[in-house]
């Protein structure tokens, strides 16, 4: 009979060494890697060479991406497959989202192996009843996107042009901000030269306006496997929002600011990657050919929002200046 095949996804070294030695003894075929991307190419490596995993055992705590929501797209593309999730870090609300993302089981760090073998003997892909994958629908048809800078003259009127903006052609949102710009606008549009006729029609064109900035969102391709993981994930917070693919993602109730981020290009995937799944970062955009990063960051309090920029942020290697620009409500200004 073969050997049940489990792969390890835990980022301390000891416990991969030892969970491999253990369950290696008791008849598995065990292999291991430190992190949620190299986790997914090895799955789906697995599954086109036609020898696929029969268990994952994996840790909550990874350095790129939170176990949750790796284990949300694990049991979404393969829901027979079973997962056994491990942690030193967890409360009584833990086994809860365990079992409601759909994994197998739950065990406490420390723990010993044979709590973990029996749950694995337990577990059985074959016996597993495979459920059902969410349909969200098509998703939404990719248009070419840019956010608009704008500044308005010392003496204009900043209600009107905010007002014309708003409910203008194309305007996806549009903010009213305070720091180097006064309102931000995303416009959507077929094309790059849709964007350009709407800017010169519909904005350079009020009367007010000082200087406009155009920059071009520019979605870096990051590999096939990320590609596929942010697919999905994107699915799964539609479904759980009830929302369609593509909606505005953001939360009325918190307050919310844009982060302007130059950067060394070099790091720009590791960058967007590590911004896409921080907390509290509702949207991550490249753009200027991926010299910058434009985030739209929620929170409770502004202050909040400074403390997300200033600890989860700034310190990022390649991140080399940004800018804050918080969104105020049209009243305030």
């Amino acid at each position: 009979m073969k050997e049940p095949k489990v792969l390890i996804v835990d980022d301390e070294a000891s416990i991969r060494r030892q969970l491999l030695v253990s369950l290696t003894q008791r008849g598995f075929e065990v292999e291991g890697c430190e992190d949620g991307l190299s986790a997914l190419k090895k799955i789906e490596s697995a599954r086109r060479n036609g020898i696929p995993y029969n268990y994952i055992i994996l840790d909550i705590r990874l350095p790129d991406i939170d176990g949750m929501k790796l284990l949300q797209v694990i049991k979404s593309k393969y829901p027979d497959l079973g997962v056994v999730v491990i942690s030193g870090y967890g409360d009584e609300h833990t086994s809860e989202n365990v079992q409601r993302y759909s994994g197998n089981a739950y065990i406490d760090k420390p723990f010993q192996i044979e709590e973990l073998e029996a749950e694995l003997r337990r577990l059985s892909a074959e016996e597993k009843e495979v459920l059902k994958k969410a349909q969200v629908g098509a998703e939404a048809e990719r248009l070419v996107s840019a956010y608009v800078f704008i500044r308005g003259k010392g003496d204009a009127e900043l209600e009107r042009i905010y007002s014309e903006l708003y409910f203008g052609e194309g305007v996806l949102y549009c903010d009213a901000v305070r720091g180097d710009w006064d309102i931000v606008v995303l416009l959507q549009a077929q094309d790059q030269k849709g964007i350009e006729e709407l800017v010169n029609k519909k904005i350079r064109s009020l009367n007010g306006i000082e200087e406009v900035e155009v920059h071009y969102s520019e979605r870096p391709w990051l590999g096939e496997d990320l590609e596929s993981f942010i697919r999905n994930y994107e699915r799964i917070r539609a479904m759980e929002s009830g929302e369609e693919v593509g909606m505005d993602k953001r939360n009325r109730r918190s307050v919310s600011a844009y982060a302007i981020l130059e950067i060394d290009r070099s790091h720009l995937n590791a960058l967007f990657t590590k911004f896409y799944f921080t907390d509290n970062v509702v949207y991550c955009d490249a753009t200027d050919h991926g010299n910058m990063l434009i985030l739209l960051i929620q929170g409770a309090t502004f202050d909040q929002i400074k403390k997300t920029i200033a600890n989860e942020i700034r310190p990022q290697p390649g991140v080399l200046r940004v800018k804050e620009l918080n969104i105020i409500e049209l009243l305030a200004m």
